[in-house]
């Protein structure tokens, strides 16, 4: 199975946490999708990361990458996220058929705690996206409003299916 990581899992550390058994494909490109930072739903307390097909998506690409995966993360069910399914078009000419995560009802845009945010732009560099498309997942963010709780600590230990721990 494949899978679509945009946000987070960019970095190699932060998507270890969770699949350490996945392993890079390619870089690829979501079309007609934005990254997006929201409130999950009416909550107030953070922002997360959410991949858009709605509204000023459509001409944009998302950035990210294909991980190959063990399909038991299909049956993962983290609050606030659905799964779903797109294609994607890999740096390498081959369109793949993916999964990711999305909010399940986006909410206001958000910013997420400096925690969560650290991870975007180190997997960014890590991976060695354009200074454009790093500039504008910047923006994105700056355009967001604060979050209420950013400098609230990292979880201890390994991060679970609840939000609270994550």
């Amino acid at each position: 199975m494949y899978y679509f990581g945009y946000c987070t899992w960019l970095e190699d550390a932060e998507r270890n946490k969770y699949a350490p058994d996945s392993v890079f494909v390619t870089k690829a490109k979501a079309r007609n999708h934005k990254v997006e930072f929201r409130a999950a739903g009416t909550r107030r307390d953070r922002g997360w990361c959410h991949l858009s097909n709605k509204g000023d998506a459509l001409g944009n690409d998302a950035q990210g990458i294909v991980y190959a995966m063990d399909d038991s993360h299909l049956k993962e069910d983290y609050d606030d996220f659905d799964i779903i399914y797109l294609t994607v078009h890999g740096d390498d000419g081959v369109a793949y058929d993916c999964f990711t995560y999305v909010l399940s009802n986006p909410g206001v845009p958000m910013r997420p705690p400096n925690f969560y945010w650290q991870h975007i732009p180190r997997g960014l560099e890590q991976q060695n996206f354009s200074p454009a498309y790093r500039a504008s997942i910047q923006t994105t963010y700056m355009e967001a409003a604060e979050c209420p709780d950013a400098d609230r600590p990292p979880p201890a230990g390994q991060p679970g299916k609840d939000a609270n721990t994550r």
